[in-house]
């Protein structure tokens, strides 16, 4: 059975197949690659946000199947798990801890991870971030979707809300 979250970022990505604009802001830096894996922070502007947020979930997709994903700041809803790992996936669902589920416009919403992968060169982008879209919830308990352009290597350089559009530059 999928949940209302579910089908809101289902229907976001279908906003991005149908030719919607998709929201700028989405960092991905490693902090530790090695040849078998790496953690890294996903950075995530909430610029879009209309309202303070009661929770969040998001839907990150990889390029191909990681052997882990591992997160430690949210809980992985899907593919159902009782632990703060997954194996085998190319995609994964996560959701606020109880402590972290405000969101404000004005920020970022930082998330520490690891993936593990078979051997191959430190430097490979073969399992990096392909997308990721959030759907969130208002104190009003209305919600609303985005799907994020794709990733920029590294971590923010500016405010939220300061990110340029997909292939453009803030200079």
């Amino acid at each position: 059975m999928f949940s209302l979250q579910h089908v809101l970022a289902f229907l976001g990505c279908l906003a991005m197949v149908a030719g919607q604009a998709c929201t700028p802001g989405l960092y991905v830096q490693k902090t530790h690659p090695w040849n078998r894996g790496y953690t890294a922070k996903l950075y995530l502007d909430q610029s879009w946000l209309s309202y303070p947020t009661s929770d969040w979930m998001l839907n990150i997709t990889f390029k191909n199947e990681v052997d882990e994903f591992q997160v430690w700041d949210a809980d992985i809803i899907n593919p159902t798990t009782n632990t703060d790992y997954v194996y085998n996936v190319t995609m994964v669902d996560v959701m606020n801890k109880c402590w972290n589920p405000v969101l404000y416009h004005c920020q970022y919403l930082e998330l520490p991870f690891l993936v593990r992968f078979k051997e191959t060169n430190k430097n490979t982008m073969d399992y990096d971030v392909l997308s990721v879209s959030e759907t969130v919830t208002y104190e009003d308990e209305t919600t609303a979707t985005t799907l994020y352009c794709a990733p920029t290597p590294g971590q923010p350089t500016g405010m939220a809300g300061t990110a340029a559009p997909s292939g453009m530059s803030t200079a």
